[in-house]
């Protein structure tokens, strides 16, 4: 009998080699909810862990971030930035970090490490410049949530790799995308993985929403243009780069079944005129592939 969704997840719930996230995502998300946080005291709290402070000003100052400063101190970077960007800042290297190095102790034959990545990343880059260029969104919240909006999808590929390798197969047998053989094969789908394990990490509300409504955004929902914003970058990569998760045979043309309607909407000339501007974008995502990967 198919288990139902609420039993699914309880597997997940069960994981004992869970891994923890660093203590300095705990530290910069209490420091950050306390009003009496400065620059300097959050400086001095990011500055215990000098390899997240060395990763960060790579990150800050490389090509695609796009300052016209170099900048050489977290406290300037807290300055120049903002608090939200430097918790993302934080958040994205951190995670990133854990989930990469989980996949190093046992991989899934059928889960493409490299590939993932470069999707993430692309998704990642592309939302930050659509959030950049049209006001919409918070840039930093949109890199972050497309760095790991698919995480529900390693999760599985990881713990549960006899699901995550059904719903390949059968994606592949019924010339199906990824999402939609999830649908027709397991009780809960990687949006709803994915918020679990935010949730059950703690992480911010934005990051555990934005992953949980990236193929379903729903008006009045809170980030709701972060939400669409990824959902486009998502649509938007998927169609452009191919993708071993969503049976890609042709990138180049735009797939409009990648988008949400209310993506669709609001992002509609962005989507439309992809073929004039995304080649812009690619050199930054490239830089980004180098600094991650």
């Amino acid at each position: 009998m198919k288990k139902t969704k609420v039993e699914f997840l309880k597997r997940f719930g069960k994981i004992r080699d869970l891994p923890s996230l660093p203590v300095i995502v705990t530290k910069v998300n209490a420091m950050l909810n306390d009003p009496n946080t400065t620059n300097d005291s959050l400086s001095r709290g990011i500055e215990k862990d000098q390899a997240i402070v060395f990763k960060m000003l790579q990150l800050v100052n490389s090509a695609f971030f796009g300052l016209r400063e170099k900048i050489s101190t977290t406290n300037e970077a807290a300055i120049i930035l903002g608090f939200d960007a430097i918790r993302n800042i934080v958040l994205s290297l951190s995670t990133f970090n854990v989930l990469d190095h989980l996949l190093e102790k046992k991989s899934n034959i059928r889960f493409n490490v490299d590939r993932f990545w470069r999707h993430s990343i692309g998704v990642a880059v592309l939302s930050k410049y659509i959030a950049e260029q049209t006001g919409v969104g918070d840039p930093e919240k949109c890199f972050v949530c497309g760095l790991l909006h698919d995480m529900g999808k390693l999760m599985l590929a990881h713990y549960f790799p006899d699901d995550f390798i059904e719903v390949i197969e059968h994606a592949s047998e019924n010339g199906l995308m990824y999402l939609e053989a999830e649908k027709k094969v397991l009780p809960a789908c990687h949006p709803e993985v994915g918020y679990f394990f935010v949730k059950k990490w703690d992480l911010p509300p934005h990051l555990a929403n934005i992953i949980y409504s990236h193929h379903a955004v729903q008006p009045g929902a809170a980030f709701f243009d972060e939400s669409i914003i990824v959902n486009t970058a998502d649509g938007i990569i998927n169609s452009y780069h191919a993708d071993f998760l969503n049976n890609n045979k042709f990138p180049g043309n735009m797939n409009y079944a990648y988008f949400d309607t209310h993506a669709r909407k609001r992002f509609n000339v962005w989507i439309e005129t992809a073929a004039q501007w995304f080649p812009k974008v690619e050199p930054l995502i490239d830089d980004a592939l180098a600094f991650f990967l």
